[in-house]
């Protein structure tokens, strides 16, 4: 993959920003794991394991960064397991499976200080909830107020 010199400056951005932060949480996260997407967003992929009662496995997520981040919101994607099509909080799949996830609500859950840090833990709860759901068949995500019930 070749980036061009303002590709370059706008991953060194997002990486300056993000790689601190996400390092808490995934310290084996690296500058090269930032990656251009083909339409130019870039992303970084990391991986959660589930724990507790409804633990449910391993899951790759693609963290993708707007144009305009941080002002908007990342988009989270589940790579890997496949996310049945059925399951609520989902926004779309795209061509190859992957499930575009509703982590919060964009225009009330985040604030232009949140870092990767804060969307991998609201990640971390969704996918908890997912878990649980394919479990006992209730859903039960506190979207409303989420930092409320995290905290």
């Amino acid at each position: 993959m070749s980036y061009g010199a303002s590709n370059l400056s706008l991953r060194q951005r997002i990486s300056d920003r993000e790689l601190k932060p996400l390092q808490k949480l995934f310290p084996s996260v690296k500058e090269q794991d930032f990656q251009q997407l083909a339409n130019g967003n870039y992303c970084v992929q990391i991986s959660f394991i589930t724990t507790g009662k409804y633990a449910c496995g391993y899951f790759d997520v693609l963290i993708e960064y707007p144009y305009n981040y941080p002002i908007n919101a990342p988009k989270v994607w589940v790579q890997k397991p496949k996310i049945p099509e059925k399951t609520p909080h989902v926004y779309e799949w795209d061509k190859e499976g992957h499930a575009l996830i509703c982590y919060l609500r964009p225009k009330k859950d985040w604030h232009l200080s949140y870092t990767s840090y804060e969307t991998a833990k609201m990640v971390e709860v969704w996918l908890k909830t997912y878990c649980r759901w394919t479990k006992t068949g209730s859903w039960g995500f506190p979207e409303a107020g989420f930092w409320n019930h995290f905290l």
